[in-house]
Formats: structure tokens, sequence, C-alpha cells
């Protein structure tokens, strides 16, 4: 029976071994040379300093190494173990492990040959396939939606519509803005919210997470609170672009995820 569980400090030489078998086991997963010797002083110089997760049967037979800010780095199954379900097993894990620390966003740069798994368990890509020291890979990016959208919350107000905003002294915030006591946001602080649908200033707002706004050049995401959940993404868009301007962001609708 299949064991997933969190990796020891200690531990993780054993799954560098196991990185390093699969990989010449799988031909240098078809790495030119100069790939190859780039993967393998990965392994050896930033290897030790990632987190594991590791699937047991009799032995250790897969790991999964993610860096501090939730970027996937390593996912290796031996062969005999491979299209067993234990690659998903280790992301669900992984995924857990994210999720209890109020992360958003998990990332992945994938090999051609592993973008298929990767998309089958919700990762897609968000940029052009990039060749470096070798190796060729598309970067996706895992968004963690489902505990916010839908959710009814109460936003405690602390910029309200028209306010200055604090680093940027000459915008007013064209809504209310404020934070959602009961969600710590990965950056340590109260989950951050917009509220769309009331233009005078209010103290606090009951409604519905209609949508998060992902940023994908800061650790931050945003929620969107409207009255019912429903919204005009135009308004939405229009009304929070005077802010999120200053970063690439990607809008996740409630709308859409129902139908997904």
């Amino acid at each position: 029976m299949i064991t997933i569980r969190k990796l020891d400090q200690e531990e993780r030489y054993d799954a560098l071994n196991l990185v390093k078998e699969v990989f010449f086991a799988e031909g240098n997963l078809g790495y030119p040379r100069e790939g190859a010797k780039a993967f393998l002083e990965f392994v050896s110089a930033k290897g030790e300093l990632l987190d594991f997760f590791g699937a047991y049967d009799a032995a250790l037979e897969g790991v999964l190494g993610y860096t501090e800010d939730y970027h996937l780095a390593l996912l290796f199954v031996r062969k005999e173990y491979q299209k067993t379900g234990i690659a998903s097993r280790l992301f669900q894990a992984f995924k857990e492990e994210a999720r209890k620390h109020a992360v958003t966003r998990i990332t992945v740069n994938s090999a051609d040959s592993a973008a298929g798994f990767y998309e089958a368990v919700g990762f897609e890509a968000y940029g052009p396939a990039e060749t470096r020291d070798g190796i060729t890979s598309v970067p996706m990016e895992y968004l963690m939606v489902e505990e916010a959208l839908g959710r009814r919350v109460t936003v405690t107000v602390d910029r309200p519509y028209g306010s200055l905003h604090p680093h940027y002294p000459d915008t007013e915030y064209p809504c209310n803005y404020g934070y959602v006591e009961e969600v710590l946001a990965a950056d340590g602080e109260y989950q951050d919210a917009y509220i769309i649908g009331v233009y005078e200033p209010v103290d606090t707002f009951s409604g519905i997470v209609a949508a998060v706004v992902f940023r994908r050049n800061d650790c931050e995401s945003k929620w969107i609170v409207t009255k019912d959940g429903t919204c005009d993404r135009q308004e939405v868009i229009d009304t929070i672009g005077v802010i999120e301007q200053y970063f690439d962001t990607r809008i996740i609708w409630l709308e859409d995820h129902k139908v997904s």
C-alpha cells in the first residue's frame, strides 16, 4: 500500500538519489548533453534546499520537491510505479500543504513530455516554451480557487471609496477595499478584497466572492466581492484597473468556475 508523506531533512538525500536514478534510467529524459549537465548541477547545488513529499511502498518509489515559494521543481517516480496514480497523489499532498499556508498559486516549468500530466491535474501554460542551458520547458501555473469562489464573506473596509492610496498618493480608491478577517493570505496578512457595486464609503460589507485576481509578479491575490456573486466583468476590470495596472494579473470568475 502506497503511503504519501512529507520527508524530513535527513531523507532528502534518499529523495535526490531517487531523482538521479530515474533520470539516468529514463535516458536523461531526452535532454541534450548541455541540458543533462545543467539538470544534474541543479540537483547537486539546489536539491538539498527543497522540501519533499515522498511515496513509499516497500521503499521510496516517488518524490516531489518544491521551493519555499511553492514552485514545483522535481517530480520523479520509478518506472515500474509510473501510471499508477503516484504522481497525482504526490501533487495532491503538495496542494494540501500549499492550502494550509494560504498559497493561491503553484508554478512549474514543465518539460514537453510532462505537460500532459500537468494539464490533467489542472495546470495551464502562462507563457511560451523557453530553452535555457539546453533544457526546454513551458511555464505553467495552478491557481487555487476552490475555497474562495462562491464563498460568503464579510469585508472590513480600511480603504473606503474615494480615499487615497497609501503608496500612490495621486490615486483614489475607485471602490471600497478591505480585508476578510477569517482568512490569512500568503503574505501573512488578512485576505484583501475589492467590493464591487457599492460606490459610496462603507465600513463593512457582506457578500459573495465573485472572482479572484491573481498577481503573477506578487505573492498576493485579491478577492472580488459582490452582493450576490454576480458582476459585470467590464465593470470589475474598469474599477480595479487603476490599482491593478501595476501588476501582471489574471482574473478567475465564479461563473466560469461553475461551468467547468
